[in-house]
Parts: C-alpha cells; structure tokens; sequence
C-alpha cells in the first residue's frame, strides 16, 4: 500500500475518533500520545506516481524512463550515467517539481560529509513521537521529530496541517532529537561530486539536500500522529522528577567550556489504573553514534540512533506506553563514553582534559575514566547500552515521584528577528543551500531578501542570493515556553544550546575567550573595551520545581552561547573583537589554547543573548523566579572561587559568600550553620557527587539557607561583586 493510500485510511479513523473525543469537555487533566513513523519508504514502481505526468506518462514509464537506482521513495528519478549506482552531479535527472536540484532524502549530519541512506538501521528507523496534554483551558502538543533540527517554516507547516486536523489544539511545541542519521530537513548535505573519476567538464557542485517530496510526507505523518494523540486522550495525572545521567557515561566535549548539563527531567503520565500513557526524559547529548563512526555501511543507514533505543526500553518497561526524548542542552556536548556494566560509576569531578579510549566517535573529557569498567567501542552496541542506561536513569528518577494533576496549562510562543552574523552562513544563503527558509533586510524581519514566492516552505523555489556579507542579513526564528499547572514547566531554545548559556557553572569574566568588546593585537589585551554581555540564567529565572530546557526547539539555529564565548575561524565574522582577533591568526582556538570547532556552525556571536533575553521576558510573565545574588563559593579558608569544587589553592567549598540586592556588605551562607544544603542550579536540592563523600557537585548552583527559598549564586556577577 502506497503511503498516500495509507494517509487516506488514517484520515478516515483520525476523523471518527475525533468526533467522539473532541465533544468532550475537559473538565480534568488528560494526556494522550502516539508515534509515527517518519522513515522513508522503500521504493517501488508504484511510488513513482508522484512523478506523474512530469516525468512519464504512469509510473512504469517513469521507471523505465529514467532507470537510476532509487532506494527509498522521494527520490527524484534520474540516468545513472556516471554507473555509480546513486545520482552523482551530471546525470539526467526529472525536475518534476522545477526546483533545479536534484531531491533524495540524504542523511543530515556525521562530521559535515554526505552520506546517501542504503538501508535502515533494523528496528530503530527515525520516528516522531506526539504528546497531547489538555486542561480547563486549554489543549496542547508536544512533538519530538528524529532529526538534526527542523526549520520554523517546517514547523509551521506542521502546526497548520494540525489545525486543519484538529482545530480544538491551541498549541505545537515541536522540538528535534539532533538525530544525525535521520533526513536533512535543513540543505547543508546534498549530492556532490567526491564519487566521481576525473572529469573537468563536471564541477563538484554544492547542491542543497532538501527533499520537498520527503517534507510532504514528513509533515502528514507528524499531523496525523498528533491527532491520534488527542484522540487517545484520558483523564490522568503527572509523574515529574529530576533524574540524572546514567552513572555509567562519561561526557564528551567538541568545545570550549566544558560544561555539561547532568539533570535529567523526567515526566510520566498515568491514566486512572494508573497504567502509563507516555514517558519523557530531557537528555543533554548529541545523537551521532552511526554518523561518526566512520563505519560507510553504518553512515548511510538511517537510523533513530540511542533516542530510538532508549524509546524503545521505556515502552518495554511500560507497554503501550509512548517513550519519548527530548534534546537538552547538547552544545558541544558529544556523545559519551559509556561504560559496562551499567553500575560502573564515572566521577563527575572536573580535571583536565584529556583523551578517553574506547569511544565509538572519539572523546576527549574532563571527567576521569573509572577504576572500573569497559567502554562500548561498537556503535550499534553503544546506541543500545546508552539507550538502556538512559531509560533505567529515567525510570529510576520517577520511583517515588510526586504526582500532579494540573487543571491549567499556559502556552506562551514567540518570534524574534537575530542577525546573521556568520559570512559562512550568508554565503550558504546565496548557494541556494537554505531553498526553504527566507532570509530578511532589516531588523524586524519584515522585508525578505528573496523575491515574492522564493524560498517559502514547501515552494521548491531556491533561495535567491543575499546581499553581500557587508550588509546586515536578519533571520526570523522562535521561542517558547510552556508551563504545566505549578509542577512543570519547559522552555524551548532553536538550537544546540551550550550548558552554560542557560544553566551557567564555575565560569566567570576572566575565564571568557572575550571578556571585552576590545581585542589589542600588539598586547594580547582582552581587557581594553566594555564587558561582554552574559546570557540570562535561564533555569534559575523559571518558575516551577521541575525545569525542562529543550534544546532545537521551535526551531534550529546551530550553536548558541554568550557572546563573550564565540572565537571563530578566520573570516566568520566581520565586527570586534573577533576579526582582529582572527586576523592575528589565531583561528579556531581560544587565548587559553581550546578549540572553538562550533563556532562555524552558529548564527553569529550574538544569537545566544538575542533567544535568552526573549525567553527571560516570558518567564518574567509566569510566575517568580529563583533567587539570584552575586556571589562566590568560600572554602574553610576564606579563599573564593567561582566553583565549589578544590582547585588549586582552594580546598573545596564550606559555603558561598553573596552581596544581597541593595547592600554594600556580602554575607556568607557556610553549610551547616546559616545554609542547611546545596542547591543544583535549578533550586533543587542537591545530591553530591556520586561515588564520593563531597555534598557539592557539578549540578551545584547555590545553597538553602536555614530559613527561606534557595538562593543561587552567579559566579559571573560575583567575580565583579566581591573581586577575583
């Protein structure tokens, strides 16, 4: 059965179902889920109906006409000329829908190189799971696509073919898994001339890899799912706690700093049996097992990767239930050394850097390796150990969690107009690269660059070349945040989130690449201009106990970070102090000697701030914040320092030293005494560091003092307040 025959069945069932479930007011909380199955299809004659009349009068024409192997549906029917057994730059192809590329669904991802799907990794194809929560007053979805990052105009696709479905949902949360092994739904990947012999005559063409036949298909199967959802709805209640990472792995890093996010939020949603409906875990990892292997029967696979794997142990451990995963903040952060068996214990105490054997992707970490223990260096075992390890942390977080029942949930999304910085990105924009996303000319992204009809979703139009990197290019992109009654509350970020953007840790002014907005060549002064801004503490500006940060959500942007963090290579940037930084080459690495291999691949040194700052104006409109007080961390000694662990001279955290609002006197708040416990940087209490005596972690963010709310500390600030 062809998938367009399919679509016409689940139309039929969607429509009954809803009109059963859509006459029922929700007079308590209900919770529904689905999945769909988002893999291209295997082609068949029949499938090349969609290239009918364009390409051949029926589909056996079409086939014969144009014999080139095709693997899965969606791809454009073409001549293998060149014999290479896969459409190769030069050979006829049928431009049925006149974009003037050749369209396959190519795999998004695995170090920047191309990588056409052969096969399907067996059972773990990419999917989309789809969650529908519905209060007194209103009904939303949450949707998570096995993808690098969906663009907002993908996404706003799906939310009006939603509407159209079912028009009683208010609101689309659509995040993506950063899955590198699923379709590119953003055009950097595409068909290129590396398979070719010598042939001068033929150029290496850079062709966008966006696939308007696959996004068709793509954005029914998400809709269809999330009208199932609805229909599936019931009344239940929320399980919702903060876990962490699995005790086993070991985090990686790409770049400066290195900083990870060990929370792990969980929530579950229980019907009235309590018999569980969906489960969904906040991860703050890469997904890129197959894709950096390095493995070519591995790379070309399409695969879900360890989000699929630890999907599927959720629904194992609760059947019929939905698991599903949501991208944390997974800048920079790789995919991790994991470790079997599952109960070895990796020590989170920061160290220096260092190379990690047994990786299937390589790492380098500052955590060190455990006394026991062996690393998965196989990366189809490594995506299901990590998998299982992740949902057994996730299961184990809800034992003994409290649940909730939240009569009213609160939707807030909006738009934000960033500059394009990055020239790379600007020159991609003229390469026809981006053929789905407009670009603008001015700040309130309302006179696009591109002429009418170019570049709209779904058009196949190419993108019509920007302006000249000189001139300012503005991109729209979004946020959003919603809040689950007083127990939950998810704030989406559109893109691959450094930690320390939205959870800060123990960095402050002096350990930024650049403090100031002045870089001096002949003296290597970093401290001759104004202080770079710091990005808004996002976890400690929510407002409800659990904190969801949803990294490529509502959007996908690349890197984020504070300003002060972004190096680059040399000619990304056109503006201080990173061009004089670049042009006395010093190119991709920082004045402390690390590498900034991300930059490359963010909208600019500013987007960071620009997306925080957004997202800090809506929380600041749903409830009271932590609390927040310049500060440092204090030993038995009274030495400082902006973390709690030893290091040098310091000899490990008693307590934090803080300057309350209006005072000129800092206090001190020693554990034990004034302070009753440490608290993560969500205003959680803090469990220490596991496998060790210390009561601080790399979680820590503040203390509890003995009477009132937690107060976190802000190491940045505090360096200023209180001195170095």
């Amino acid at each position: 059965m062809s998938w367009r025959a399919s679509r016409t069945l689940l139309a039929s069932a969607c429509a009954a179902a809803m009109s059963v479930c859509c006459t029922q007011a929700a007079s308590a909380f209900q919770a529904g889920a689905a999945r769909a199955d988002i893999t291209p299809p295997a082609y068949t004659t029949e499938s090349d109906a969609a290239f009918v009349p364009a390409c051949g009068t029926s589909p056996a024409q079409v086939a014969q006409l144009w014999p080139g192997p095709r693997p899965f549906q969606f791809e454009k029917p073409y001549v293998d000329a060149y014999g290479l057994g896969r459409y190769a730059p030069g050979d006829p192809y049928c431009d049925a829908d006149h974009t003037g590329r050749y369209e396959a669904p190519y795999i998004a991802g695995g170090s920047g190189q191309n990588h056409w799907p052969t096969s399907v990794e067996a059972g773990n194809g990419p999917q989309a799971q789809t969650v529908v929560l519905a209060g007194i007053n209103e009904r939303v979805a949450i949707v998570s696509v096995d993808s690098i990052g969906l663009f907002n105009v993908t996404i706003e696709r799906i939310r009006s073919e939603v509407q159209k479905l079912d028009p009683m949902i208010a609101h689309v949360f659509v995040s993506s898994t950063h899955d590198e092994s699923a379709p590119d739904p953003i055009g950097l990947w595409g068909p290129d001339a590396s398979e070719l012999p010598e042939h001068p005559e033929t150029p290496a063409a850079t062709s966008s890899g966006v696939d308007e036949y696959y996004f068709d298909f793509l954005v029914d199967r998400i809709a269809r799912a999330v009208a199932a959802a609805d229909a599936s709805r019931q009344t239940a209640k929320l399980a919702v706690a903060t876990g962490a990472m699995p005790s086993n792995t070991q985090s990686c890093w790409s770049s400066y700093p290195f900083i990870d996010d060990q929370d792990m939020p969980v929530m579950q949603a229980r019907d009235r049996l309590g018999s569980v409906i969906f489960t969904l875990a906040d991860v703050s990892t890469h997904a890129e097992t197959l894709a950096f292997s390095g493995n070519r029967s591995y790379t070309e696979a399409l695969s879900a990767d360890w989000p699929g794997a630890m999907r599927s142990a959720l629904e194992a451990r609760w059947p019929g239930s939905v698991g599903v995963e949501l991208a944390g903040m997974v800048g920079s952060v790789e995919t991790p050394t994991v470790y079997e068996p599952e109960t070895t214990q990796v020590l989170r105490v920061p160290g220096a850097l260092h190379n990690v054997a047994g990786n299937p992707d390589g790492c380098r970490s500052v955590y060190p390796e455990p006394s026991t223990g062996t690393p998965v260096a196989e990366a189809r075992e490594f995506i299901s150990a990590y998998g299982r390890a992740v949902a057994d942390a996730a299961a184990a977080a809800l034992q003994g969690a409290r649940l909730y029942a939240p009569k009213t949930l609160s939707s807030q999304q909006q738009p934000l107009c960033i500059e394009l910085e990055n020239n790379l990105f600007k020159a991609a924009f003229a390469a026809g690269l981006f053929p789905d996303r407009p670009a603008y000319t001015d700040s309130e992204c309302t006179v696009s660059s591109q002429p009418a009809g170019a570049g709209t979703a779904g058009s196949g139009a190419s993108s019509a070349a920007t302006p000249a990197a000189e001139t300012p290019t503005y991109l729209k992109t979004n946020v959003g945040v919603l809040t689950l009654g007083p127990a939950a509350q998810l704030a989406y970020s559109p893109g691959e989130v450094f930690p320390f953007t939205e959870v800060r840790g123990p960095i402050d002014e002096a350990q930024m690449p650049f403090p100031t907005d002045c870089y001096e060549p002949s003296s290597e002064n970093y401290y001759c201009g104004t202080p770079l801004p710091m990005t808004p503490w996002i976890s400690a500006k929510m407002t409800r106990s659990y904190r969801f940060l949803v990294g490529l959500g509502e959007d996908m942007i690349g890197y984020m970070f504070p300003p002060g963090n972004f190096v680059g290579s040399e000619g990304e940037v056109s503006s201080e102090p990173w061009f004089g930084y670049q042009a006395a080459n010093h190119t991709g690495h920082d004045r402390f000697g690390y590498g900034h291999s991300d930059d490359s691949e963010s909208v600019g040194p500013y987007a960071g701030l620009a997306v925080t700052n957004t997202l800090q104006g809506l929380l600041a409109s749903d409830g009271v914040a932590s609390r927040i007080m310049p500060g440092l961390y204090v030993d038995a000694g009274g030495r400082l320092s902006d973390g709690p662990f030893a290091n040098g001279p310091f000899t490990g955290a008693v307590g934090v030293k803080v300057l309350p609002p209006g005072k000129t006197t800092p206090r001190t708040y020693l554990i034990g005494s004034s302070a009753r416990g440490w608290a993560t940087f969500d205003a959680q209490p803090d469990p220490g560091t596991a496998g060790t005596a210390l009561p601080y972690s790399v979680r820590t963010g503040g203390v509890f003092p003995t009477t009132g709310k937690a107060i976190l500390v802000d190491v940045f600030a505090g360096e200023r307040a209180l001195g170095p």
